[in-house]
């Protein structure tokens, strides 16, 4: 009895494993499948991405070869674009120069045909030319004799008059200039003016300070560009005295 039992413990048992197997074994079959299917989109996934990171790197030195390409091109442009315009400056220099040379040409041409039409030969020329300037400067040094003789005549009349005619006017028209000094003790000034700018001796100037009188002074003494002059106490402008630096005009 006991092993009857036994048999059919065991029976029992190798058909409950025998249905486990058959139930089991599908479930482990698309495991592995499965697992199988896994493996092997991984191998392929690692694949692509072993070939995406290939295709990476490569357009990553295409790019950078790209941009070291761009950036040279960059610096050739910029080099050309200075060139072109050095060279455009220099074209515009030498052109001008020539313009500049064919109208000095031209000019000369025409100056040429000026002379010769004259009959007159080029060292004739230089003489006539020589001529004048020395005219010029013989009518120059004429010029200032004549104003000096001229300045030297109206000081000889100026002092013949005061022997004539005491109450005689000194005219000395547009004369102007300034006080450089005074004595306020003895009353007279010194002037920036003298024969020269056609100061007179006996001549009366207005002394004016801004826009208005401050006195008056006559001219007891003249040289070549200063003179000296006494203030005429009947003009005086109550407590406003004379000072260097004072208007004076005729």
């Amino acid at each position: 009895m006991y092993r009857v039992a036994l048999i059919l413990a065991v029976l029992a048992a190798l058909g409950s494993l025998a249905l486990s197997f058959t139930v089991t074994k599908p479930k482990i079959e698309g495991l592995v499948q499965e697992r199988d299917g896994l493996q092997s989109n991984l191998t392929a996934s690692e694949a692509a991405k072993a070939e995406a990171e290939k295709k990476a790197k490569a357009a990553t030195a295409t790019a950078e070869k790209k941009t070291a390409e761009l950036a040279a091109a960059q610096k050739e442009l910029e080099t050309a674009t200075e060139t072109a315009k050095t060279q455009r400056a220099r074209a515009d220099k030498y052109f001008a120069d020539y313009n500049k040379t064919l109208a000095d040409k031209n000019s000369a041409q025409e100056q040429l045909a000026q002379w010769s039409g004259t009959g007159l030969k080029p060292d004739q020329i230089l003489a006539m030319k020589a001529e004048l300037k020395s005219t010029k400067e013989l009518a120059g040094v004429l010029a200032d004799e004549k104003s000096i003789l001229q300045r030297n005549v109206a000081s000889l009349k100026n002092k013949l008059s005061k022997y004539e005619d005491e109450s005689r006017v000194v005219a000395m028209p547009g004369l102007k200039g300034s006080v450089v000094a005074v004595d306020p003790k003895w009353e007279f000034v010194i002037l920036n003016v003298g024969s020269q700018q056609g100061a007179l001796e006996g001549g009366l100037l207005m002394v004016r300070r801004g826009d208005k009188l401050v006195g008056k002074v006559k001219i007891v003494s003249v040289e070549a560009n200063r003179s000296v002059a006494n203030v005429l106490p009947a003009w005086k402008q109550g407590d406003v005295a004379v000072a260097a630096g004072d208007l004076v005009l005729y």
